[in-house]
């Protein structure tokens, strides 16, 4: 009788962990695959987020890299998008949903936050028994680290970091042209508002994060997040 009692009580704890992950999945409302409105940049849905590609003349940069490379392979063939001519990916931060197609971009130069490596290299963990990590094949020597309002110039855009610590240590911000902005998961959309991301690492940090850039948002054309569609 203990026992089932026990073997009850563990599965229903694991029942209710389960539920608590997957719950705020239905919450995100990623744009659907195409065109952007009033832009030339292309959003592609992978499952719950997105991924965005930026025409460069005749090649692409992007932002983050989606959870399924298969899925993100197909949507671009749909799209008429070479993932060889993709020549600089923006990673936001490396949770498994950022970073699955960097295999499908083999020219391209990866840029992150200095302060995301220490989520990849073993020295900090994600959760208690889980570490981030990049694809096999994705090559750790073309990453290029990122410090606080460093500036890319790729063809003709310039491409700006910001620090976003919250959702990761190292999570960041991308300001392309001081016009649109990439999020990533430095927080999510209720309502209009902007608020701690559910799956953050570090409330308080996550919440510094937001009162710091929540007036400098308003300054930018469009803000683009990875599961919310833009704000």
């Amino acid at each position: 009788m203990i026992v089932r009692v026990v073997i009850g009580s563990i599965f229903g704890i694991g029942v209710l962990v389960a539920l608590a992950f997957v719950w705020p999945m239905h919450f995100m409302s990623p744009l659907q695959s195409g065109k952007i409105d009033g832009t030339d940049i292309i959003a592609v849905r992978n499952r719950i987020n997105n991924l965005f590609f930026i025409p460069s003349g005749k090649n692409w940069i992007v932002v983050d890299a989606g959870s399924d490379a298969k899925a993100v392979m197909q949507e671009m063939e749909r799209l008429g998008i070479d993932g060889k001519k993709v020549t600089g990916v923006f990673l936001t931060h490396t949770d498994y949903d950022h970073v699955a197609s960097l295999p499908l971009f083999p020219n391209a130069t990866i840029y992150m936050s200095k302060w995301e490596k220490q989520m990849i290299d073993g020295s900090t963990r994600r959760q208690l028994l889980k570490k981030n990590r990049l694809p096999k094949s994705a090559d750790f020597n073309r990453i290029v680290w990122l410090t606080e309002d460093d500036r890319i110039s790729i063809k003709e855009h310039d491409v700006r970091m910001i620090w976003a610590p919250g959702h990761t240590k190292g999570s960041a911000i991308y300001v392309v042209d001081e016009q649109y902005v990439f999020s990533g998961d430095a927080f999510r959309v209720v309502d209009g508002d902007i608020r701690v991301h559910p799956y953050t690492m570090d409330r308080v940090q996550a919440e510094q994060t937001i009162q710091s850039i929540k007036g400098e948002l308003q300054r930018y054309e469009k803000v683009f997040t990875a599961h919310y569609g833009i704000l």
